[in-house]
């Protein structure tokens, strides 16, 4: 470029042209190009042009820190877990070679007992094998177990010491306590889709203070494991909704309901209409019901759980019960899909199998939060219902992972 272009940089001094020329040589003095060209053939003052390359870079840092912000953002964002499809019943519940049970197990708990159930195949069998009679033993366990309907371990204190050393809590609305074993309770399948069951019934101390009615959360643990966790501990339960935030949890549990089924149905069935009326909330209605339940995180925080359950009509007259659960922080701004959305077609007696077979055919009912033992923490106890097996497993979920601990089937459609 010549000396005379208006783009070429101007010393403004001979002192500058000197400066210039000692630290780049003699052809500094060609100038530097400008980010933008000058819109006059007159160069900017010096003062003028530190105000442009000082505004300049204060965008450009602006700029950068908003970005740098937005991914600080997104990154420390607290990412839900995958949804799951359905509650399986294997579980972490296991019998060691010493005859000492560990695991989780679900259940519910009456005035002068508490029922833990297991519907793992795999532990049911192991159970049977290891207390069976000598004579029976020449039969697979779970084919015995079902010719003998219910069979009723005693152990032995002497041979079975380790099972008597295995400490065990339940817990319940009310909180945790530790319990001890009475009985152990075995029960064949009564059909061929039928599941066995382990029945643990289990007594507290009668000092505890503890309620163990209604849903309970039962663990066993080897005294050796380490567990930061009281031998009993009183629930702080966390404050009920308002009514204003049921309706909003309702509304948008509901809007990501139909918005996840408008993915998974055929466009003939689309769109879909829903009810007009608000469900009844924490009732034991099962259709045009919503379960509203505040749980607590082991860090304190308090999020609500929702199991909605709603009648839609698809585009084609076909009248269903779509249902879902879902977690949701108080400002619904985060939102977690605990399990992905089913439709069931209505039959003359109630829903009765998946419409169209796009879904599972099941629901959700009757969330209840359970002391979760560590970290003063709740899990989220529920009702899975099979309408096409007509099969109701009762199960308990960790709730920042939708890690299903324990399920057990309580009824099972024979």
């Amino acid at each position: 470029m010549s000396h005379g272009s208006p783009y070429a940089f101007q010393p403004d001094s001979a002192e500058q042209t000197n400066a210039i020329r000692s630290v780049k040589g003699p052809d500094a003095e060609q100038g530097l190009q400008p980010l933008t060209p000058a819109t006059s053939s007159t160069p900017l003052p010096s003062r003028s042009r530190s105000r442009v390359w000082t505004v300049a870079l204060s965008v450009l840092i602006l700029s950068d820190c908003a970005k740098l912000g937005r991914l600080i953002d997104e990154a420390s964002r607290e990412r839900p877990p995958l949804p799951l499809v359905e509650a399986g019943v294997s579980s972490d519940a296991r019998l060691d070679s010493s005859g000492a049970i560990a695991g989780s197990f679900v259940g519910e708990g009456t005035s002068r007992q508490v029922s833990l159930l297991s519907s793992d195949a795999a532990f049911v069998s192991a159970l049977a094998r290891r207390w069976r009679p000598e004579r029976d033993r020449r039969i697979d366990p779970l084919e015995w177990l079902q010719r003998r309907g219910t069979f009723a371990v005693n152990p032995d204190p002497g041979i079975d010491s380790a099972l008597f050393t295995q400490v065990i809590l339940a817990g319940s609305p009310d909180g945790h306590v530790r319990v001890r074993l009475r009985t152990i309770l075995l029960h064949g399948a009564r059909c061929r889709q039928g599941a066995p069951q382990a029945e643990l019934i289990v007594e507290p101390a009668r000092s505890s203070g503890i309620s163990l009615r209604g849903p309970v959360v039962g663990s066993l643990r080897g005294p050796d494991v380490h567990w930061p966790v009281n031998a009993s501990y009183r629930r702080n339960p966390p404050p009920e909704p308002g009514p204003g935030l049921v309706d909003s949890l309702i509304n948008q549990t509901s809007e990501v309901m139909d918005s996840l089924l408008t993915l998974r149905l055929p466009s003939r069935d689309l769109p879909l209409s829903g009810q007009i009326f608000r469900p009844a909330v924490n009732t034991l209605a099962d259709e045009d019901a919503v379960d509203v339940a505040p749980i607590r995180l082991d860090d304190g925080r308090i999020r609500y759980a929702v199991a909605l359950r709603e009648r839609r009509r698809t585009a084609r007259g076909a009248e269903g019960l779509a249902s879902i659960v879902m977690i949701w922080d108080a400002g619904l701004l985060w939102r977690q899909v605990v399990f992905q959305p089913t439709l069931l077609e209505y039959g003359r007696r109630g829903p009765v199998r998946a419409l169209g077979g796009r879904t599972r055919p099941i629901y959700w009912r009757r969330l209840q939060p359970v002391s979760g033992f560590a970290f003063e923490r709740d899990y989220l106890w529920m009702e899975q219902v099979d309408v096409e097996a007509g099969r109701v497993r009762w199960l308990i979920l960790e709730t920042r992972g939708n890690i299903v601990v324990a399920a057990a089937d309580v009824e099972d459609g024979c």
